[in-house]
C-alpha cells in the first residue's frame, strides 16, 4: 500500500501581505511591483507560461549593492550566533576574510552564465547581465562596503554592549524566518536584525530594543521602519508598541549609531502610513480574497528613468522610459531584503 506522505503537494498560493520592502516597490515602480509579486508567480514551474518563467528567472537578479548587503548581514548574524552559542567573540579581520571569499565566488558565478540554468542557487549581478557601463566601479563599490561595515559592527557600541548583556534574552537576529504577524487586521512580514527582551523583573514585556543594522546612508524613510517594527511587536512577541526602544546602526560610509524613539504621534503615524499602503495594494486587484491582480495597464511604469538602470526586469519591460546612463539615487539597494 502507498503511503499517504506519497501524494502530491498543494500548490503553492500566492497569499497578499504587506512588507516595508513591498511598500517601497509600489511607490517606485507599479510595474516593477507586477513583475516581481504576480507575474514571476509560479514560474519556478518547467510547465508555466513562458513569460512567468522569464519573470521568475530574472527577479532571482541580484545587484553589487544588494550583494554587499547580504554578504554584511550573514556576517554579522554568523557573528551574533557563536557569540550566543559559546561567547566567541568573532574578530573583524575573520569576517572580512570569509566576506571577500564569498565576494568572489559570488562574481564568479555572475560570469559563469551558470544562472540561466538554476536561477535560483546562482547568482547573477545585473551589472552583468545588462553590461552596464559602470560595472567595474560598482563592483568596486559593493567590497569597499562589505569590508567597511563588517569593520563598523565590530568596533560598534552596539556590539560592545550587546556582548556585555544577557544572550538568553535575545530574542530574535538576523536569519530568523521570516513570520507572518497581523497589524490593524493587515497581515504583515518582516522583522528587525537583532531583538532583545530588556525588561527588569519587577516589570515583564515593558522594554524592547531592536536594531536595525543599515549599509547606507540614513533614509528619512527608516524611522517608519522602525514604527512599523513596533506597530507588529505586539503580536510577534507580546510587547507594547510604546515599550519599542530602537537603534539604526549605520555602517557605511562610515558608522552612526541612531537611537529612535517611538512616540504615540509616530505609532499613528505609522498606522495612517501602513493602511493607506494596504488600500492602494488592494485596489489593482481583480479579486482581493484570491489576490488575482488586475491587468498589467493597471500597473504603470515609473516616470523616472532613473530607477530603471537596475531594475532587474528591463528585459521584459517594453514600456519603460528612454534609458539613461544617470541612475536615479533611490535605486541605491542599501539594504539586502530577499523580499524586496
Amino acid at each position: 500500500m502507498a503511503s499517504a506522505r506519497t501524494g502530491s503537494r498543494p500548490p503553492l498560493k500566492n497569499r497578499l501581505a504587506w512588507s516595508f520592502s513591498r511598500m517601497r516597490t509600489f511607490d517606485s515602480c507599479r510595474r516593477r511591483y507586477y513583475y516581481q509579486h504576480y507575474l514571476k508567480w509560479g514560474g519556478w514551474d518547467h510547465s508555466a507560461p513562458a513569460e512567468s518563467r522569464a519573470a521568475y528567472r530574472l527577479s532571482r537578479m541580484t545587484s553589487a549593492d544588494q550583494l554587499a548587503g547580504e554578504l554584511v548581514h550573514r556576517g554579522i548574524e554568523d557573528a551574533l550566533r557563536r557569540f550566543r552559542s559559546n561567547r566567541l567573540t568573532v574578530e573583524a579581520e575573520e569576517l572580512v576574510a570569509w566576506a571577500v571569499v564569498q565576494w568572489e565566488r559570488r562574481l564568479a558565478e555572475s560570469a559563469s552564465g551558470r544562472w540561466e540554468h538554476d536561477p535560483k542557487h546562482v547568482t547573477c549581478l545585473v551589472e552583468d547581465y545588462y553590461s552596464l557601463p559602470d560595472r567595474e566601479r560598482r563592483l568596486e563599490r559593493g567590497r569597499e562596503r562589505v569590508e567597511v561595515c563588517l569593520r563598523s559592527f565590530c568596533a560598534s557600541r552596539t556590539w560592545e554592549e550587546l556582548r556585555r548583556g544577557r544572550t538568553q534574552n535575545w530574542m530574535a537576529t538576523d536569519g530568523d524566518p521570516y513570520e507572518t504577524v497581523e497589524v490593524l487586521g493587515i497581515p504583515t512580514y518582516g522583522r528587525p536584525d537583532f531583538a532583545y527582551d530588556a525588561s527588569p523583573p519587577a516589570e515583564p514585556k515593558s522594554r524592547l530594543r531592536l536594531f536595525d543594522w543599515k549599509t547606507g546612508s540614513p533614509r528619512d524613510s527608516d524611522i517608519l521602519q522602525v514604527r512599523f517594527y513596533a506597530l507588529a511587536a505586539e503580536g510577534r512577541w507580546g510587547f507594547p508598541p510604546l515599550a519599542v526602544r530602537a537603534r539604526l546602526v549605520y555602517l557605511f560610509p562610515s558608522a552612526v549609531e541612531q537611537t529612535v524613539e517611538v512616540t504615540p504621534e509616530g505609532l499613528e503615524d505609522g498606522k495612517r502610513a501602513l493602511a493607506e499602503s494596504w488600500e492602494l495594494m488592494k485596489s489593482v486587484l481583480a479579486d482581493v480574497d484570491e489576490n488575482i491582480p488586475l491587468g498589467i495597464e493597471h500597473f504603470p511604469v515609473t516616470d523616472r528613468p532613473g530607477l530603471c538602470c537596475r531594475c532587474p526586469f528591463q528585459e521584459i519591460c517594453a514600456d519603460r522610459p528612454a534609458a539613461t546612463a544617470v541612475p536615479d539615487p533611490l535605486t541605491e539597494e542599501d539594504d539586502f531584503d530577499p523580499f524586496a
